[in-house]
């Protein structure tokens, strides 16, 4: 946000006071609605504050700090709440149309009826909006468990990595929505509508599965890109671009790709970008995927055994019941003096029942990782720092 936009504290005091008046319709008329529109108001301590609905379309809200506030009918159409803390916050009602909210934490949080559609602010003035230019509101890892998003649209909204668990999404409509490496276990869906979401890697119960496939829906595979034996020719020119430094052939870059149970055994796919993909099943042992890009994949069984996975990011990746046993996680060292260095990134990966064996992770971040029933040695704990994973503990 520009300088324009900076409000000091003694006026946003003021504002919130008369906030409040006009919330509760002083009979002397002193009050008046918050107007907080294209506001920077990133890491502001909100907490607790009634901001029922006001106005912050286009504001920046990053990293602030608004658990328990109350926020129903809210205007945030377009805002920016990326990181911010919305725990147990009331959110009935509100407009977040084309809003950022990725990696917010909205535990326990209350939007009902809340609209997160596509929303894009267009104006003639030079203003812009905090949130996403492309209009589509995003909660990538954001954190819901146990909110209440009963009758919220959420269509075409991306739910990349987003903890949904517990959560209650009765009659919400999800037509659309991204929701990759999600995890649903234990949410509420009835009435729910998950036409033409992607659903590739995620958590969902049993009952839900087998409800979604008896609609036609493909949950491993639905709205993801076939290459069929168009990925040799991919390869083959990736191999080129790595050997000669970029001079020759062409990164691999694919999304959103459809590779289950695919033979990679070996393959040189260094610097390779295969985001939100589904490689299930797939035979990747021995690979080197240095500085590789697999954040929220779908590698469920996957044999990634003695591949080298230095630098790689698999940052949301559900990697549950597969085979990393002796795979390389060194850091990469960017500058060769030592002065940057790029770890492998398992940052809220999922690893319940990985073979973790004879692979070190004292280099990797681990932030929000799940080792449940992970099988691990001393190699592979040893100088790991679990403090922020779930599952194991540091030895």
């Amino acid at each position: 946000m520009s300088k324009a936009g900076e409000l000091d504290l003694e006026k946003l005091r003021v504002m919130l006071l008369e906030h409040r008046s006009w919330l509760d319709r002083d009979p002397k008329r002193r009050g008046r609605r918050a107007d907080l529109s294209f506001r920077n108001l990133a890491e502001a301590n909100l907490g607790r504050v009634r901001l029922a609905r006001a106005k912050l379309a286009g504001t920046s809200l990053c990293r602030a700090k608004l658990a328990g506030a109350d926020l129903s009918e809210i205007d945030l159409f377009n805002a920016d709440l990326s990181e911010a803390d919305l725990t147990n916050a009331r959110l009935v009602g509100a407009d977040l149309r084309g809003a950022r909210i990725d990696g917010a934490s909205l535990t326990g949080a209350d939007l009902q009826g809340a609209d997160l559609r596509r929303g894009i602010i267009v104006t003639d003035c030079a203003q812009a909006g905090a949130g996403n230019r492309d209009g589509r509101t995003t909660l990538v890892q954001a954190k819901l468990r146990r909110a209440i998003l009963v009758e919220s649209r959420l269509q075409e909204s991306d739910l990349t990595g987003c903890e949904l668990d517990g959560a209650d999404l009765s009659g919400a409509d999800l037509s659309g929505a991204v929701l990759i490496s999600a995890n649903l276990s234990d949410a509420v869906t009835n009435r729910c509508n998950f036409a033409g979401a992607l659903l590739c890697g995620s958590v969902l119960s049993e009952h839900l599965r087998f409800q979604l496939e008896r609609t036609g829906i493909d949950v491993d595979g639905s709205g993801l890109r076939r290459l069929g034996s168009a990925i040799g020719e991919v390869l083959r020119h990736h191999h080129t671009w790595v050997e000669t430094a970029g001079r020759q052939g062409t990164r691999l870059e694919l999304e959103r790709v459809d590779l289950r149970r695919h033979a990679f055994a070996g393959t040189l796919l260094s610097g390779a970008i295969l985001r939100s993909s589904n490689l299930r099943g797939a035979d990747l042992s021995g690979c080197r995927l240095v500085m590789a890009d697999l954040s929220f994949c779908d590698l469920r069984g996957a044999n990634l055994a003695g591949a080298d996975l230095s630098g790689c990011t698999l940052r949301g990746a559900n990697l549950a019941d597969a085979i990393l046993s002796g795979a390389r996680t060194q850091s990469v060292d960017l500058l060769g003096d030592g002065s940057r260095w790029w770890p492998t990134n398992l940052d809220r990966a999922r690893l319940t029942n990985a073979d973790l064996r004879d692979t070190s992770l004292s280099q990797v971040l681990l932030r929000g990782a799940d080792f449940t029933s992970a099988r691990v040695n001393m190699t592979t704990i040893r100088g790991a720092d679990f403090s922020e994973a779930i599952g194991l503990k540091s030895a």
